[in-house]
Order: C-alpha cells, then structure tokens, then sequence
C-alpha cells in the first residue's frame, strides 16, 4: 500500500514537471512568435539577402563661368562569390591577366570563404565590361563613381581630391564634403541557405542620391594665365614656390589662388619633385606629400613688403596730401632724422610721377 501511495505521488510530481515545463516552452514561443517576430523576421532577411552598395555620384565643382573643374567617371568594382563560383582557376587566371594582380593575391581572396570578396575597386569600365564578357558565374562587376579633374594641375592646393572611398582629403572637396558626397544605393539579392543566390529571383535595387554641385567664385581663364605666369617667374628667379592671389575688392571674391609647383589631382600621391619615395619611411613619405600639397596662400605667412604700398598710396590720395599728376624725383635713397632709407633700385628711378611710381614700386614716393 505504502508503494502504490509512493508510485503516484511520482507520477504527480513528474507529470506536474512535464506540464510546468510546457508552459514554459509554450510561453516562450508566444513570446519569440509575437513579441519578438519583428527581430527574428529581420534576421532570416539579412541571413537571404546580399547586400551591394552603388556608390553615389559625387557633386562637381564648377567655376563662375560654368567650366567643371571636378567631375565624376564611370569605373567598376570586381567582386567575386566564394560559394558561387564553379571554375576557381579559370576565375584566377582571367581575374590576374584583366587586373594585373599578381596571383597570390587574387588568390587568396577568390578561395576566402566570405559572402561576397572585393577583389579591386576604381576599375576602368573597358575592363570591367571585359571582365563581364567571360560571364563567370560567382563574379561581379558592379558601376560606380570615380573623382577625375579635366585640367590635372590646375589650382590642385584649392579643389583638393579624394581618397579611393570617394570621401574628401584636402582642399573645397573636404571642406565641403557633407554637400558633395551624396547618398549611396545597395544592391539587394536573394540567396538559399549556402547563400547561393536564388535563380530568375528579382533584384531589389536602392538608387544612389548625387551629391550637390558646388559652383565657386575661381574663374578658370584668370586662373590658368595666373598660373602660367607664376611658373614664368619661378623659372626665371629660381624661386623654391611662387603664390598669386587675384581677389575681387568689391566683395572679397577668390578669382585666381595660385600655388606652384601644383601637383596633378588624377595622381595625387606621386610627388611633382620627381622624387621617388622609395627607401622613404612612411612617415617621411606623408611629411613630403603634406608639403605638396600645403596651400601657400592660405597657410604661410610673410611681410607685405610692396604689397602693402596700395594701401599707403590709396590713403594719400584719398587725403588728397598728392595726386596723380605730381611729380617727384627718386635718387635711390632718402634721409629721415637719423635713418636712410633706400629704394630697391639702387641708382633711384630719376624723375617720375604718381603712376609711374606706382607702376616701378618705388619706395620713397610710396613710403
């Protein structure tokens, strides 16, 4: 008797246990179904879907005249799908010859098991659409955007360029980087399990938004014939750099910002000395670049010197204290108190007027 009450008080207890323990069970599906379904539909998503970013097409730079200084080309992005690729070594080879990578690398990267592998980005589109050609299933030759500037060297410390991600470095493309950039679009594909993607399946595509051109005050003739003189000047004097700025006095406006020896935009991190950095370390390598590419203008500073000699000039005729018509003869040097000064001709400019000592930057009748 005292095993019978034994045996069922067991079979209560274990029977209490299943059925607590399927509440619990049950509970938590409820819960995982209906108050987590968001969470876990958005995983099963993700986990059927390859996502490729478009990148956006960056904003131009235009002058006052409406010339494009910045501008975007088409180039291609080469990926390659581990699980989708069927002939690795016929996928090697063609990726080595039509990229001119070396073989290691590209095959490291086409044997790497990922979902999806950048083998090269900023790919001429001639290639890309060569590389298309062999329709090699697993890879991809996606479009995108590339900053190229139509006048290579010209007011290279001003515009500035980008990086391979198309993001600005230096210059009016990284000050004004949030206006340019854009927005960038994706590529969504659907895969099985092994991440295969789903033949005939539809592609969900997400367009790319442009960024936004930005027009500026630079006005490309006065620019390109200040830059041609300022290299005239550099080779006659010898001179280590040479800086124009031509501004508008009206209204401060930036016409011409000269800075040579300019580099070329299209190949930013070749130094424009011609000097190799091989051997350099990286550090002396990125000390050289930062000093091509510094802004004399805008960083260095100096004395005005004759600059200075329009203010001084302006303000007498404003008093009216001379005029253009007065005359005045210039020996080289002129006694003030206890000093000399001296005129940077050294034999004096003789007999002249207001506007020829002016045009000669004479000294003494500017002082």
């Amino acid at each position: 008797m005292h095993c019978k009450t034994f045996h069922k008080k067991k079979i209560v207890i274990i029977f209490t246990a299943c059925i607590l323990m399927m509440g619990i069970l049950g509970g938590r599906l409820v819960y995982l179904m209906i108050f987590e379904s968001e969470y876990y539909q958005k995983l099963a998503q993700d986990l059927h879907e390859r996502e490729r970013s478009i990148k956006a097409a960056r904003g131009r730079i235009i002058d006052r005249t409406g010339t494009v200084l910045a501008d975007n080309r088409t180039v291609c992005t080469i990926s390659v799908i581990h699980s989708q690729i069927k002939d690795p070594e016929a996928v090697i080879q063609m990726l080595c010859k039509e990229l001119e990578l070396s073989e290691e690398t590209v095959r490291r990267r086409v044997e790497k098991v990922s979902s999806i592998e950048r083998i090269k980005s900023n790919v001429d589109k001639e290639v890309g659409d060569a590389i298309r050609a062999y329709q090699y299933e697993g890879v991809k030759v996606d479009e995108d955007f590339k900053r190229y500037y139509p006048y290579n060297e010209l007011a290279s410390k001003v515009l500035g360029f980008t990086g391979s991600d198309n993001q600005g470095i230096i210059g009016l493309e990284v000050k004004y980087d949030e206006y340019l950039e854009g927005i960038s679009g994706t590529i969504l594909t659907l895969t099985d399990a092994r991440g295969v993607e789903i033949e005939n399946a539809k592609e969900e595509r997400m367009e790319s938004i442009p960024g936004n051109d930005l027009i500026i005050s630079l006005d490309y003739n006065i620019q390109s014939y200040a830059q041609q003189e300022a290299l005239r000047v550099m080779e006659a004097k010898q001179a280590d750099y040479v800086s124009i700025l031509i501004m508008n006095p009206q209204n401060g406006e930036i016409y011409a910002c000269v800075n040579v020896p300019e580099f070329n935009l299209n190949d930013p991190f070749t130094l424009n000395s011609g000097v190799s950095t091989e051997g350099m370390t990286e550090q002396q390598k990125q000390d050289a670049l930062n000093q091509m590419w510094r802004n004399q203008c805008v960083n260095d500073t100096y004395e005005p010197g004759s600059t200075f000699k329009v203010f001084t000039s302006s303000a007498a005729l404003m008093s009216k204290t001379t005029s253009v018509n007065d005359q005045f003869s210039c020996p080289g040097f002129k006694i003030v108190e206890d000093r000399r000064i001296r005129c940077h001709k050294v034999g004096g400019h003789g007999g002249q007027d207001f506007t020829h000592a002016i045009m000669n930057s004479c000294n003494l009748y500017i002082q």
